[in-house]
């Protein structure tokens, strides 16, 4: 919250739009976690590239992939609202990605999606299990294993 003239004001919330991807930077080093009818919930403030401060909550997901890149008060990502179907059922879902991080050349071929991104570490994961677990596997079964790691991380 900001005042002026002794006025409070509140961080408008911040609302994804389908397909129309944000990037927005960390003000703050942690968000705000607290309890509500929903469950547990992380207030994040951010801002975008015009300079427009929002209060973003985050989901589970979303706090943990922010946690587990150790993103902090000056940290970029996107995120982005996505259609999925699920069945005759339609949904979205949010995907996430990081500004800057280890990013490669961009090709005219990449979507900028996020997408190849995740496979290419859900295949490294994969790797890492088999490995780990001392299975020779195929080519195949590396793969299926990816895709498997890509689905469930994706939901």
């Amino acid at each position: 919250m900001s005042t002026t003239n002794g006025t409070t004001i509140n961080k408008p919330k911040l609302e994804l739009l389908l397909d129309k991807p944000i990037k927005l930077t960390l003000l703050k080093d942690k968000p705000y976690v607290g309890n509500n009818n929903y469950g547990e919930f992380y207030l994040y403030s951010a801002k975008d590239e015009n300079g427009v401060e929002y209060s973003y909550f985050a989901d589970a997901p979303i706090h943990q992939l922010i946690q587990e890149h150790k993103l902090k008060a000056g940290s970029s990502f996107v995120l982005q609202r996505v259609a999925t179907q699920n069945g005759k059922k339609m949904g979205s879902k949010v995907e996430f990605s990081i500004v800057g991080e280890a990013e490669e050349p961009t090709s005219p071929a990449s979507s900028g999606d996020g997408l190849k991104e995740l496979l290419l570490q859900c295949v490294r994961d994969a790797a890492s299990v088999l490995k780990e677990a001392e299975i020779q596997a195929s080519n195949d079964d590396l793969l299926k294993l990816a895709i498997t790691l890509m689905i469930q991380r994706s939901k």
